[in-house]
């Protein structure tokens, strides 16, 4: 079990979709004060949004979280002194601020115009753009420092409960939909595939589920259909005239050109294959 500091207040946050035709997700969060205080726990939960994606949906919900806090505390008023810190908890390890949630990081990339050093577009930026931002407000309230950690989800449940709550209950909005999103039937249910087994080169042979621009670049989403990595996720960063010849709910078979932390890139030599 994690270790805890017990004069921090902690928010737990998780979101939760439902790969329907809709991409319907729900997200939810639960405020946990330290027990010197003798507060009860606060909770909210928020859907049920249409179009979006799973990382969407956990920034949105770390987004909630603290502004759920700041008006609780803007209308209590409640006095901080012994707290140490806030810390943010989310189950999905690529959030938390050793990764993408890094202040240092999101902020580099602002300078760069929402774009990393080789000058690709930030996926999901603005919503890491609003989370650095709301962070900021929130320790600008409060002088703590304002921390997001990752745990394991079954350290996460109650929140992982009201997301997918949200998601059954909540009315349906676009509020954080990907404009041009479409997403197919997958075949798998895997997780995603471990980036640094990939070698630039190397033939695999892909099914297409989503695809989405970028500005002026795509993103393509895909499931390995054979080899070890069989059913795990991969995404593949393409230009628009590349996309035109990956179609949804096609079999392809591809070779990787550059293999880069979250994703990869691939030679224009593809091969459709037969379902």
């Amino acid at each position: 079990m994690p270790i805890r500091d017990h004069r921090a207040i902690y928010i737990h946050c998780d979101g939760s979709m439902i790969h329907n035709t809709k991409s319907s997700g729900g997200i939810g969060y639960v405020i946990k004060f330290p027990d010197e205080f003798e507060l009860e726990d606060i909770s909210d939960y928020h859907g049920t949004f249409e179009n979006a994606n799973i990382e969407r949906l956990e920034l949105l919900a770390l987004i909630k979280g603290m502004q759920g806090f700041m008006d609780w505390y803007k209308k209590f008023n409640l006095r901080l002194t012994s707290v140490t810190k806030i810390i943010l908890i989310t189950d999905r390890f690529y959030l938390q601020d050793e990764e993408r949630t890094s202040p240092f990081k999101i902020r580099d990339w602002r300078k760069n115009g929402g774009k990393n050093h080789e000058g690709k577009e930030i996926l999901n930026w603005d919503l890491l753009n609003t989370l650095d931002k709301t962070r900021t407000k929130l320790n600008q309230l409060t002088f703590k420092p304002v921390r997001i950690e990752y745990q394991r989800r079954k350290y996460n449940k109650e929140a992982d409960k009201l997301s997918k709550r949200a998601r059954k209950e909540g009315t349906p909005n676009k509020a954080i939909a990907i404009i041009g999103h479409k997403i197919g039937k997958r075949k798998y249910d895997g997780q995603d595939v471990i980036y640094r087994n990939l070698k630039p080169k190397e033939t695999i042979d892909i099914h297409i589920f989503r695809k989405r621009p970028i500005k002026n670049q795509w993103q393509i989403n895909a499931e390995i259909t054979s080899g070890v990595a069989l059913g795990r996720k991969i995404m593949i960063i393409t230009d628009h005239e590349l996309q035109e010849r990956l179609q949804r709910g096609n079999l392809y078979c591809v070779k990787i050109k550059a293999v880069l932390t979250h994703h990869i890139e691939i030679y224009r030599t593809i091969r459709k294959l037969k379902k």
